[in-house]
């Protein structure tokens, strides 16, 4: 705020002495000394302020709204709620410790004018290792590269890991796995199954063929083959007689 604000603006410190830099600004059509914003960007603000001053209000035990609504009864206001469990010394607690932060950032930004942006800061020459600390937010980022960024990015490489080479592995295995089995079962069925079945069922088609050729239905073939019957027994019992 002291930076900003409170401090003197560059052209007004110099009296203007840059003329380069005040014709810059002639020939854009801004003016050479600091003023206000238009109403376009200040009446906004003030809305905003207005409301964030009335809503300070809204909420507070002075008019407990929430409160009444949830329990069925019309909110009204009386400031005497701020005397209700230590809420006023709270109060008094907090803007006493504001009033003391706007102190002290005057002791260190406000007693003196700031000569210019790259001048060593107040703090920094009273404390440099606590503004360093300050300035690189607690080390908050650091703290998060660290321990959030870093640490997702290693269990990312973990998983993929885990997926590139277990679980998808694992997948990859049992597929082939399956594939051995379906080839192994193909060339069982192709190579032993089909065969023996075929040529089994070869062997019954012949013997069937040859009984369908004796089993005609002609009586002469019947005769033929029993006289041929009778003949080669009477040959095989004299011959086994004779020895």
């Amino acid at each position: 705020m002291y930076y900003v604000f409170l401090g003197e603006s560059w052209l007004v410190r110099s009296g203007g002495s840059n003329d380069g830099a005040h014709l810059d600004h002639q020939e854009h059509g801004a003016s050479a000394s600091p003023h206000e914003s238009p109403k376009v960007m200040t009446t906004p603000l003030i809305i905003l302020a207005a409301f964030a001053v009335l809503l300070g209000v809204i909420g507070t035990p002075a008019w407990p709204w929430f409160d009444s609504f949830l329990s069925g009864h019309a909110a009204t206001l009386n400031f005497r709620g701020f005397l209700e469990n230590g809420i006023l010394a709270l109060m008094i607690v907090s803007s006493l410790i504001v009033f003391a932060g706007l102190g002290l950032g005057w002791w260190f930004y406000g007693r003196e004018a700031i000569t210019s942006a790259e001048a060593p800061d107040a703090l920094e020459r009273l404390h440099p290792g606590l503004f360093d600390l300050l300035r690189h937010k607690f080390y908050m980022d650091e703290f998060y590269q660290a321990t959030f960024v870093n640490g997702t990015k290693s269990l990312a490489r973990i998983s993929d890991w885990f997926d590139r080479w277990v679980w998808n592995g694992a997948v990859q295995a049992v597929s082939y796995l399956v594939l051995g089995l379906s080839w192994l079962a193909r060339s069982a069925d192709k190579y032993v199954v089909n065969p023996g079945f075929d040529e089994g069922c070869q062997t019954v088609s012949t013997g069937g063929k040859l009984l369908a050729r004796l089993q005609n239905g002609r009586a002469q073939d019947y005769l033929r083959f029993v006289g041929v019957a009778f003949a080669l027994l009477a040959l095989f019992l004299m011959w086994t007689g004779e020895r």
